[in-house]
């Protein structure tokens, strides 16, 4: 609402009060766009460099529309040129000094375009018209080096439109030039003024109850989830998908199973079955690729088959052998019972592992150097039980495979896979040895089927009422409160409360809303659309459904004659705030004030759905005046 002037009978108006009423009318437009915290530009006003030839003027296009921070609304309907080769107090914007560049501002800003001279009592020439128009401001900064140069300063009462990039000799304005990131677009309502009710929450802990304060505590926890900083997953936590011999489900049981399967003695499962060895050659008996225990189970088969041969051996005792080394038996009988002795000895430091020698051995990593048995094995124990205990660099990555049993990747070791999810994660996010680790890059989406297909549903506070959700088809964004779309048509959340919406295409724009509170509803009872491309009319909402309008009108008539005069016509028309779906099809005029000679009301006539037209014939007596003021009320 404005401040009213309260006009009274036979006063007489000055211009000056007649410029207050109207002055008070529009500051109140504009105070409630401050007030709402609507500004910024709407749409258009884009920039480009000159076409077709680009040179130091910047385009921009059209319409444009705008709230500057003083609720001042600001269009222009044809396309501008702006000439940043000066500021807007004639200085050059040239850069000297090679090396540095300038920045200089497009700046938008109301004003008012005087029209139709005329000539008062005084004899003074005033302007009868002052329509809203507006202005294009071009505001430099001082040179910096390249990289360091400043921008111009934001104004109170103006909208910043681009900043654009001068150079040394420079004599075009290209794209590469025209920077909009501080370009101040529209505004609804900023994330401080919409409140949440945390009361409820586990995690979260804003430091006030609003939507920018509960967006700055999830980013914080997320940067702290992310970086390992706060918030780290325990190993317990992790899945891990079952592999080979393990068949735990979590990275800590894994490492655990590990642990415990490569240190068991269990007949039948000790953890040698598990460690893997190369084959060995050797004559007449020798060693196939397979596990340490089988390779072990060979070695105690070939010497006891040996030892304990009944039959087919030599007449040990009839075969004469000279002494040597620890054997000093004479026969073989002797030497291989004195053999067999040694062999078989457990004691410390001379074990018959000790007297029985072994080649050397390649592999990679490790090696066997031509050594007694005992020395290969502690060497081959040593081998094991480091690998066993490494706590890092166990295996290259690229050397251990991934079973996959749900078919999710496409590569085939680990250092593939780790390199295949961080290429996806890294496609919509910052990865962790990034700038801003773990953030939203850009929200990509595919297409995501045919009709109209839900984007976002969000809960918000948690009441079924207010669920958002964000759809698009092949013409239109859908934005709905308490609706959504099940295919053949919308679905209420909450039966006893309303739904609501809005609907942006690139024609028109429509407001929406359902007040029959049924389950599901195939059109919306009352809409207000704004039909932006068409050519007839694009100024005002057209409405569909129940309309009711209620609105001002008067006449008043003078009789300046000294004789009575009768039927005197007199008359007007009322323009609706919005297009009716339909002529009206009841208008009621009801009096406010009256003066007691006038008689009846006024009649209406030629209704449509943009407005009415009315009359009235009264009989005056000589310099006599009379009046009628009242409201309408028109149904369609």
């Amino acid at each position: 609402m404005s401040n009213r002037l309260d006009f009274f009978f036979r006063q007489k108006v000055s211009e000056a009060e007649l410029d207050l009423a109207f002055a008070q009318l529009e500051q109140a437009d504009r105070n409630l766009a401050s007030d709402l915290g609507v500004h910024g530009v709407i749409s258009g006003a884009v920039p480009a460099p000159h076409s077709p030839v680009p040179n130091l003027t910047v385009d921009l296009t059209a319409p444009g529309r705008a709230y500057d921070n003083l609720g001042q609304r600001i269009f222009f309907g044809t396309g501008q040129t702006v000439d940043c080769a000066a500021d807007l107090s004639g200085i050059p914007t040239d850069v000297s000094t090679s090396g540095s560049e300038r920045w200089v501002g497009i700046f938008l800003r109301f004003t008012r375009l005087l029209s139709e001279p005329r000539t008062d009592g005084n004899s003074q020439q005033v302007y009868f018209r002052r329509d809203e128009s507006f202005e294009l401001v071009v505001r430099q900064a001082p040179e910096g080096l390249v990289g360091h140069a400043p921008k111009p300063a934001l104004q109170p009462d103006e909208l910043l439109l681009c900043d654009v990039r001068r150079r040394p000799g420079q004599t075009q304005i290209l794209a590469a030039d025209l920077d909009t990131s501080r370009r101040q677009a529209f505004i609804f309502a900023r994330g401080t003024s919409v409140a949440v009710e945390s009361g409820t929450w586990d995690v979260l802990s804003p430091s006030a109850d609003t939507v920018q304060a509960t967006l700055d505590e999830v980013d914080a926890e997320m940067a702290g989830h992310f970086s390992g900083a706060a918030r780290r997953h325990e190993a317990s936590a992790v899945d891990y998908a079952p592999h080979g011999f393990l068949t735990s489900t979590t990275v800590q049981e894994a490492v655990d199973e590990v642990a415990d399967k490569l240190s068991s003695a269990a007949a039948g499962t000790p953890g040698a079955s598990r460690v893997g060895a190369d084959a060995v050659p050797g004559t007449p008996n020798l060693l196939p690729a397979g596990t340490v225990d089988a390779q072990l189970s060979s070695l105690l088969g070939f010497v006891n088959a040996h030892q304990g041969a009944a039959t087919g051996a030599h007449h040990a005792s009839a075969i004469g052998a000279t002494p040597h080394g620890y054997i000093s038996g004479t026969s073989v009988q002797a030497q291989l019972q004195e053999v067999v002795t040694r062999l078989g000895e457990t004691t410390a430091n001379s074990p018959g592992a000790s007297r029985v020698g072994g080649d050397a051995l390649a592999g990679t990593p490790h090696s066997l150097p031509a050594s007694s048995l005992r020395q290969q094995v502690a060497a081959l124990l040593g081998f094991l039980n480091g690998h066993v205990t490494q706590s890092a660099d166990v295996h290259a990555a690229s050397a251990v495979s991934v079973a996959d049993a749900g078919n999710l990747l496409t590569a085939g070791t680990v250092e593939a896979a780790l390199a295949e999810v961080l290429s996806a994660f890294s496609g919509g996010h910052f990865r962790g040895n990034e700038t801003s680790a773990g953030q939203h890059k850009a929200i990509l989406q595919p297409v995501l089927g045919a009709g109209r297909v839900l984007l976002l549903d969000a809960q918000g506070a948690g009441g079924a009422a207010a669920r958002l959700r964000l759809y698009a088809d092949g013409d239109s964004v859908w934005f709905t409160l308490n609706a959504a779309w099940n295919e053949s048509a919308w679905a209420r959340d909450t039966t006893g409360a309303a739904a609501g919406g809005f609907r942006l295409s690139r024609n028109e724009a429509e407001f929406l809303h359902d007040a029959s509170l049924t389950a599901t509803f195939a059109s919306w009872t009352r809409t207000l659309r704004l039909p932006l491309s068409s050519t007839a009319s694009n100024t005002s909402f057209e409405l569909a459904g129940s309309v009711r309008e209620v609105g001002r009108l008067g006449l008043q008539y003078s009789n300046s004659d000294t004789v009575a005069h009768d039927s005197l016509a007199g008359g007007g028309s009322v323009t609706f705030r919005s297009r009716f779906p339909t002529v009206p099809s009841s208008i009621t005029l009801s009096p406010y004030a009256t003066s007691g000679s006038f008689v009846g009301n006024p009649t209406v006539m030629v209704p449509d759905r943009d407005g009415f037209a009315f009359y009235s014939h009264q009989n005056l007596q000589g310099l006599a005046a009379t009046y009628w003021f009242g409201s309408y009320t028109a149904v369609a």
